[in-house]
């Protein structure tokens, strides 16, 4: 299959995964790293980074349109947290292929709403450059990927939680949807802390998980049959359009685009009684982004 079809089928993935890589992009430029998304294949869709490490990266076909699924090229980190569905580090004479030994290379696999494996963010640098905290930052990038993901498949209930008060409104924080009452997505850092299996998603119900019945705003809730604590914000949905619009760069051409986003943005501002930095993180931007548009209204 050619590298486009390939990006063509994870469309959604890539709009989000390269919004992150692009943020980064300015720690990686001479630094000796690059940043890679591959899909759940181990295809590597995208790269980005310092441009004389692309080169040599290239060399051993680390670059959009080769397969590092395991099978194919063996021990590495992208082929490797496929298998394992966590986050891998494979540094130098840990690959398979000798030809692979000057890399130093960190892995996180990144997992749909509905909890299936969708793809994989990699950070490979040189062996011998140190990639001190390279770990955090692709785990990091990819809890943001995730978080962004599910909220825009959200139609009814959002729920963010977490069981200090302080990492809500944060990418560390859970994130779980309901409809009608039954969970239809969460992020990896949800089923962690509430001890879900990714099967729970579009199985269990709100009453299988909380003691609590769902009411709208901050409070606590409980774990069904555990002593576990978490707080919450509950909110309503959003459509999925609408929040993909505002998130969307304007384009030059009919102004349908720019109308829905900017109603979104007011919608949003309006849910958060006037709470700026609440309305930007509903809508999963920066809030400089919401600062930028509402000041062109």
């Amino acid at each position: 299959m050619k590298l486009r079809e390939h990006q063509s089928q994870n469309q959604q993935l890539r709009r989000l995964a390269l919004r992150e890589m692009s943020l980064l992009e300015h720690t990686l430029c001479g630094a000796g790293r690059i940043l890679m998304l591959a899909d759940a294949t181990g295809v590597i869709l995208d790269s980005q980074g310092d441009n004389t490490f692309l080169g040599r990266a290239r060399t051993v076909a680390l670059m959009p349109g080769a397969t590092w699924a395991e099978q194919m090229t063996g021990t590495n980190a992208i082929g490797t947290a496929i298998i394992e569905h966590r986050f891998l580090q494979v540094t130098g004479r840990q690959h398979f292929f000798d030809e692979n030994c000057f890399l130093s290379c960190q892995a996180m696999p990144i997992m749909s709403p509905s909890g299936g494996l969708a793809g994989v963010l990699n950070l490979s640098g040189d062996v011998h450059i140190s990639l001190h905290s390279a770990g955090r930052l692709v785990r990091q990038a990819v809890a943001h990927i995730e978080h962004s993901w599910v909220e825009e498949t959200a139609t009814d209930i959002i729920v963010r939680l977490h069981q200090h008060p302080a990492w809500l409104g944060t990418p560390e924080e859970g994130v779980l949807t309901f409809h009608d009452g039954l969970l239809t997505g969460a992020n990896t850092h949800a089923l962690v802390y509430l001890g879900l299996a990714p099967l729970a998603i579009h199985s269990a119900r709100w009453e299988e998980i909380f003691q609590q019945r769902p009411q709208l705003g901050r409070r606590e809730l409980h774990r069904l049959h555990h002593s576990g604590l978490f707080y919450a914000e509950i909110s309503r949905a959003f459509a999925a359009g609408a929040r993909i619009a505002a998130t969307e760069v304007a384009h030059v051409g009919p102004e349908s685009l720019a109308d829905l986003r900017d109603e979104a943005l007011r919608r949003a501002v309006s849910a958060e009684n006037g709470n700026l930095s609440a309305a930007a993180r509903r809508l999963g931007i920066h809030r400089s982004t919401l600062y930028r548009r509402l000041g062109k209204q």
